[in-house]
């Protein structure tokens, strides 16, 4: 179900997606960018697809976990943002979210599709994150002047990410996934930074990075302790392996 709060007038609108899945990425970058382009909500959607729980808010105040779809009008561009608390916890739950989605887009005559999210790597790097482009043909070789690099390996991208790029063919909404390298167990500022810049250069848009990179710092800084921690911890094991190597019973 989707509820509008308000009818903006948008003009061949791009629609930017980015909800919560490996790191956080997508989630981080489309709240980001919402923020700095000074969007207005002006839908919910709400599904039985969701998990069975509901968020509290202040003072003990509770709702029901939702997406949001929010609105700016930017460097001569009708932007649409979709972002949110949760993704369909079934499989047969992200198609029917989607397809909701792309139906209330649809009508608002959508240009072009961009879906923001994570790749997992499951490795912890200090190197810029790198990003992946997978999707329309002629989008991608855009994405390309722009730093992205191309997925050749192939592999399934699991949730709305790739369904809304992949079910928007049918509707001849050309699309991009962009993900961002990503460990995928920590939330990952430096993976939602590299995505939306490769994402704001390709579009023209301007975007202050200022805060999403402060937080980026302290991502690696986390990085640099966890693998502190388990460098420590390798000792350790192969410290009590040489000393057990020397018992003979």
């Amino acid at each position: 179900m989707i509820e509008e709060l308000a009818k903006p007038k948008l003009k061949s609108p791009i629609l930017i997606a980015g909800l919560p899945g490996m790191g956080y990425v997508g989630k981080l970058a489309a709240e980001h960018l919402a923020t700095k382009l000074h969007a207005k909500k002006f839908a919910e959607l709400f599904s039985p697809h969701f998990p069975h729980h509901v968020v509290v808010e202040g003072k003990g105040i509770i709702r029901l976990p939702r997406n949001e779809f929010y609105w700016a009008q930017t460097d001569g561009k009708s932007v649409v943002i979709l972002s949110g608390d949760v993704q369909s916890i079934t499989p047969d739950g992200h198609y029917d979210v989607v397809e909701n989605v792309l139906d209330f887009v649809d009508v608002m005559q959508i240009s072009q599709l961009f879906t923001l999210g994570g790749y997992a790597t499951g490795k912890f790097s200090k190197a810029t994150p790198k990003v992946v482009g997978i999707g329309d043909r002629e989008l991608l070789k855009i994405t390309k002047n722009y730093g992205a690099t191309v997925e050749s390996s192939g592999g399934p991208i699991i949730g709305a990410a790739g369904l809304l790029v992949g079910l928007g063919k049918f509707r001849k909404i050309p699309g991009v996934c962009l993900l961002g390298e990503t460990h995928g167990m920590l939330v990952d500022h430096r993976a939602a930074k590299a995505v939306l810049q490769v994402l704001v250069n390709m579009l023209g848009l301007k975007v202050n990075m200022k805060n999403l990179e402060q937080r980026a710092k302290t991502t690696e800084q986390m990085i640099d302790k966890v693998h502190r921690e388990i460098i420590t911890q390798e000792d350790k094991v192969r410290k009590r392996e040489r000393d057990e190597s020397w018992y003979i019973g």
